[in-house]
């Protein structure tokens, strides 16, 4: 077969093994399109892509990663990206080499967190997750040295680590942390730092999206109605809003003074989690809660903290003693669970999915569906209508 010819995902796959009768540990080929990148195929089937150069008269190699942790486009993306460097002058292997003596803690902060803070916009949680869970534990690893078994033992001791609220890290929180690792793993993959990606193999936690507890209509009023008499009205207006919007904790949080349209009676949230606008409609009820709320002078917010020009931050504690005051058991509701207490609700009232959907700004009706939990009360009323089909 010819050693020299464009390489493509089907083409390396086709390629047969090395004969074992050689002499030759490895078969090399050639890229025609990328100068210097080789595919090496060994006597058990495995391929393995490097950049081979010379610099000032002597040759160097550079692994770039095995096929099927990388893929062609991505072994020819870096062979390019050594090339470019080539041609400035600089060694490859030697650049290479000092990024590999960097710590997990160097590249993230000098590599890994300026690229997701303009791609992110969810960036300062990988930060919060980085400094206060990885960093103790592998910020000090070099970037060469960390092995597969160090990031499985972190994913696995963090679902039995307690945090600062005296409960287990819950499986998702456990997956967030494991994700940030393999975006860096596979971004330094990516950029020829490693050789091999030793995030690749771990799996993340099987996750039970299926919403098992939301307030009634009835818990809903209570609530509402301990908001009213709180003599607090920025946090009782926060907790009304989400419990009256179905609003993200973050959405509502954001809101500004200049974002309310009192008088077409409308909310513009300019940024919600799936990056686009949207607007809220006011009622009567939230109208009373909102025009309760003192402003500020010196800051933007609605929800205003007392750090000027800061927003409203945890609540946890207030909404734990509102629930208690609305004879509400605490233990297993959050915030959140207004959040899909409202979808669960308007559900269950024989409101559309495609409504909820609408309201909840979900971007597919996937998400949706996770939050329509019928009721014991709505299940009956279907029973019921069955039923009067054969009367």
């Amino acid at each position: 077969m010819n050693k020299r010819f464009k390489f493509t995902d089907k083409l390396i796959q086709s390629l047969p093994a090395h004969l074992r009768e050689s002499r030759a540990t490895e078969a090399e080929y050639s890229d025609t399109d990328i100068t210097g990148l080789k595919c090496l195929i060994g006597k058990t089937g495995n391929r393995r892509f490097l950049f081979r150069y010379t610099f000032h008269s002597r040759k160097y190699s550079i692994s770039l990663g095995k096929f099927g942790d990388i893929k062609v486009a991505d072994a020819k993306r870096i062979a390019q990206k050594h090339r470019v460097t080539l041609l400035e002058g600089r060694n490859p292997k030697v650049e290479r080499d000092e990024h590999i003596n960097m710590s997990l803690n160097d590249f993230f902060f000098n590599h890994y967190l300026p690229l997701v803070r303009k791609r992110k916009r969810t960036w300062q949680d990988d930060l919060y997750r980085w400094q206060r869970i990885i960093e103790p534990q592998l910020g000090s690893t070099m970037l060469s040295e960390l092995r597969t078994l160090d990031v499985q033992k972190l994913h696995i001791e963090l679902a039995d680590t307690k945090h600062k609220y005296g409960k287990t890290y819950a499986p998702a929180t456990c997956n967030q942390v494991l994700l940030i690792l393999k975006a860096i793993t596979r971004y330094a993959l990516e950029a020829g730092v490693i050789d091999d990606d030793v995030c690749k193999p771990i799996k993340l936690y099987k996750l039970n999206n299926a919403r098992t507890r939301f307030l009634t209509k009835f818990e809903v009023k209570r609530l509402l109605k301990e908001c009213k008499a709180y003599s607090n009205k920025v946090i009782a207006g926060y907790i009304a809003t989400l419990a009256l919007t179905g609003l993200r904790c973050s959405e509502v949080s954001n809101i500004k003074v200049k974002d309310m349209d009192i008088k077409n009676r409308v909310i513009h949230i300019p940024h919600t989690k799936n990056g686009k606008p949207r607007t809220v409609y006011i009622t009567d009820t939230l109208l009373g809660f909102i025009g309760a709320i003192p402003l500020q002078r010196n800051n933007p917010y609605l929800f205003a903290s007392k750090v000027e020009g800061k927003p409203l931050k945890s609540v946890r504690k207030t909404f734990k003693k509102l629930l208690l005051n609305a004879k509400i058991d605490p233990s297993d509701v959050c915030l959140h669970t207004l959040r899909h207490s409202v979808a669960s609700n308007l559900v269950s009232a024989g409101v559309s999915l495609r409504l909820v959907q609408e309201q909840l700004s979900h971007a597919s009706i996937v998400s949706t569906q996770r939050y329509a939990k019928l009721t014991s009360e709505s299940m009956r009323n279907t029973s019921e209508q069955l039923a009067h089909l054969f009367k």
